[in-house]
């Protein structure tokens, strides 16, 4: 069987928790991993500001099998497995990859991880200084520092505007009881997603899932989703003594990730700035050398999704660099070819990634987290090729023309 023509199979496991699994038999490898339903937007700010993130860490210090965080990652580490986790405003999702011979060890060690992890009290402030360390790492890169205040401008109160690191004062300010009330609250077999992609028989995956992943009682998260609050503010103007480039963001929130129109806009990033022989780079790098670097994106969310252009530029030369890019959004909307071209990249990029089960794995998690079920090649190229040069003009028209887009600058403090 052609592993395009495979699909994801549901299962229920015994805890109620619902289990997507992708054979492939294949591989040598098999990715899992178990997704909690609750992220920064479910975090009490500004007491729990970066709480979630905070606690993807504390998982790792010790459980009740492992005394200490080198024997959590060493139980994987020795049979050549890999173990990471991260942690969004949707969710925090723990995963891992092993040889197909060992898939019971990364079962025992998700468990662990998930339902097992001690929090232990003498590890914290070494932790969370450790965590401080990383805000100020990001607040010092330019780029980094440019897209946490464009989240925060565009959704102000709105808890997609939170940063996911929290503040070093509410990071070094978190005790054991913190940790411990947000997996009350979220941490229970009606808020998991299992997920798991490689050699593996579905039946033989739902067996470990039950074994180590028992009931646990509590409510599924249902928060209400809200409506993001655009800004009514055209600029936001930022400056600081320490960089000599300006950095430029053009952004505007739009419809719901998993929408059709949202899919829509992420192919039209993709048209935009889609690699070197792309618009973006072509215009504003090759043509008229006011860049190193530049892209577009589209960040998704359950409720929102953040169409941006990035442009980092001379102070002196960021009016001309905004001035083609709007030119550029406004002029490649009709563009079929251009389209056709995006298109081919992004399902050649999509071969790659349906070529890794780790890489499969990431993919399906980021359905589940908009609120989509984890879809397959097929499933996706589907709906790629349903995308037509009238949704992409009438998206463009809808949501990027020049009243839309707002602006967030990062300019040197000594720029006149």
């Amino acid at each position: 069987m052609k592993m395009k023509n495979l699909k994801f199979e549901k299962l229920k496991t015994k805890s109620g928790t619902s289990l997507f699994i992708l054979n492939l038999p294949h591989t040598n490898a098999i990715a899992s991993g178990v997704l909690i339903k609750a992220g920064t937007r479910d975090e009490i700010w500004p007491k729990e500001a970066g709480l979630a993130h905070a606690l993807e860490h504390m998982s790792f210090q010790a459980t009740k099998k492992f005394k200490n965080s080198q024997e959590v990652s060493s139980y994987l580490e020795e049979i050549g497995g890999y173990l990471n986790a991260f942690t969004s405003q949707e969710g925090i999702f723990f995963h891992n990859v092993v040889p197909k011979e060992y898939f019971e060890r990364a079962i025992i060690s998700l468990n662990e991880l998930v339902n097992n992890s001690l929090i232990p009290q003498d590890k914290i402030k070494i932790e969370m200084r450790n965590i401080a360390e990383e805000i100020k790492m990001y607040f010092d890169n330019p780029v980094s520092y440019i897209n946490m205040e464009a989240l925060e401008f565009i959704y102000g109160k709105h808890p997609l505007g939170k940063n996911v690191l929290g503040t070093v004062k509410s990071v070094l300010s978190l005790k054991q009881e913190d940790f411990f009330n947000f997996k009350r609250r979220y941490f229970n077999s009606n808020n998991y997603i299992f997920v798991c992609v490689g050699n593996v028989k579905p039946e033989n995956a739902l067996k470990l899932f039950n074994e180590y992943f028992e009931k646990i009682p509590g409510q599924s998260n249902k928060r209400l989703l809200e409506e993001p609050l655009k800004t009514t503010k055209k600029t936001l103007i930022k400056t600081r003594k320490d960089i000599t480039q300006t950095q430029v963001l053009l952004l505007t929130p739009t419809v719901k990730a998993k929408s059709f129109e949202a899919k829509v806009l992420d192919l039209y990033s993709t048209m935009l700035s889609g690699g070197m022989s792309f618009p973006l780079f072509q215009e504003l790098r090759d043509k008229r050398g006011l860049c190193y670097h530049t892209s577009a994106s589209l960040d998704e969310f359950s409720d929102s999704s953040l169409f941006s252009i990035y442009i980092g530029t001379d102070p002196k030369k960021y009016q001309e660099a905004i001035k083609v890019a709007l030119e550029i959004i406004n002029s490649n909307k009709d563009n079929q070819k251009l389209m056709d071209k995006a298109k081919d990249l992004t399902l050649g990029r999509l071969s790659l990634v349906f070529d890794d089960p780790k890489s499969i794995l990431n993919l399906a998690v980021s359905d589940i987290l908009i609120g989509e079920e984890p879809k397959t090649y097929n499933q996706i190229k589907e709906e790629i090729e349903k995308i037509s040069i009238n949704d992409i003009e009438k998206a463009v028209d809808n949501y990027l023309l020049n009243d839309n887009l707002r602006q967030v600058l990062l300019l040197p403090s000594n720029y006149k």
